[in-house]
């Protein structure tokens, strides 16, 4: 039985990084108003500001982890506490009353925080289970063609953003899709899901590729925006290459002895963009892979604002001795190479057609064949 493919790496994405620092300055900021609203109550004896010390935990209970709110709750019962010894006139069993205010106030925000966190918990494992069926693992092998795919969202809060792949079995081998929404978002995913429901009930049943991408363009134009778009990458794996229909998408990669970005002859506008699709024919034998990405890969800068480049170490990366040490490769070089955090979603798509046996009438299959259908 073939295996699960889809690679999710084990390390926390950028983004939760950057939650983690908004949430230490956040807390950072509400321990700073304790201290403000205690000094503030032992200036003005006249007026108890004693309540206001519950803003901390209050606060921390909606927008931090259990532990900050709790660390939030403490330093305000701390402060309460010490309030009779910096208050002149200080009446001991109206502080008594008003710690424990605090202390009952500091201890139901925590209560609070950690049934949010529960229910931030659970949302995320529902949202986990919706985008794997949305975006189901790829197989590791299909219709004759081993896979390999990761796919990144550059929203910390999901795994599915504007971008979109899938594959269906067709009678001469496989179908593939890989394709980028303009934006991000909940509109983008509802889009990609448009495309993608779309693609599983007429991929397997198009007559060739430019009649799929026809299709797929008339069903999701008319909920698009003017502006609005979809690039589009298809394949269909046939015996010794590799049919292309490319609708304003990155160019895939062959990767043999070298990286060759295989551009088409001409230019195909977009989805939904009312795109003149057409089919081509690259040569891909069962020793070569196909790297299929959308624009999150070549988008990613380091420091100096400059690309990845797509030189000898990531096609060393490319020809590990499995599809998914290869992707990882890749992975790895990303992260290296990166300095920020992701602006844009990821999908990476690895191919690699399986040994064939070879019929002696076989025509050769030319490097490269245009096919101009209307």
């Amino acid at each position: 039985m073939a295996t699960r493919q889809q690679i999710d790496t084990k390390e926390p994405p950028i983004p939760r990084r950057s939650v983690s620092v908004h949430q230490r300055r956040l807390l950072q900021a509400l321990l700073v108003v304790e201290v403000g609203v205690a000094l503030a109550d032992a200036a003005y004896a006249t007026v108890s500001l004693s309540a206001l010390l519950l803003i901390g935990p209050l606060a921390a209970a909606h927008w931090l982890t259990p532990g900050r709110t709790a660390l939030a709750a403490a330093t305000a019962l701390v402060l309460a506490l010490l309030l009779p010894a910096v208050a002149d006139g200080s009446d001991l069993p109206h502080h008594v009353v008003r710690a424990l205010i605090v202390a009952t106030g500091g201890l139901s925000a925590v209560v609070t925080a950690r049934a949010h966190a529960r229910h931030r918990a659970e949302l995320a494992r529902m949202t986990r289970i919706a985008e794997w069926a949305l975006i189901p693992a790829l197989p590791a092998e299909l219709g004759g063609v081993g896979l390999a795919a990761y796919t990144r969202s550059a929203a910390a809060t999901a795994r599915i953003g504007g971008d979109l792949h899938d594959a269906v079995v067709v009678p001469t081998g496989l179908r593939l899709i890989i394709g980028d929404v303009k934006g991000h978002g909940l509109d983008a995913a509802h889009t990609s899901a448009s495309v993608l429901a779309a693609f599983r009930r007429i991929g397997a049943t198009a007559p060739d590729l430019a009649a799929l991408a026809r299709e797929l363009d008339a069903h999701i134009a008319p909920a698009l925006g003017p502006e609005d778009f979809v690039t589009v990458l298809l394949a269909e794996f046939v015996p010794g290459g590799v049919l292309l229909v490319n609708c304003g998408h990155p160019a895939p990669i062959r990767v043999d002895s070298r990286l060759r970005a295989l551009h088409p002859p001409r230019a195909c506008r977009p989805l939904g963009l009312s795109p003149d699709p057409y089919v081509w024919r690259v040569r891909l034998l069962p020793s070569d892979r196909l790297l299929l990405f959308t624009d999150g890969l070549t988008e990613t800068r380091d420091r100096d604002g400059a690309e990845l480049p797509f030189d000898e170490h990531l096609h060393a990366a490319l020809t590990q001795p499995t599809l998914e040490e290869s992707l990882h490769g890749v992975l790895d070089l990303l992260r290296e190479h990166t300095a920020e955090a992701p602006a844009d979603d990821l999908t990476l798509i690895l191919a690699q057609p399986a040994p064939a046996p070879v019929s002696p009438e076989a025509a050769p299959v030319p490097d490269e064949e245009s096919h101009h259908r209307g």
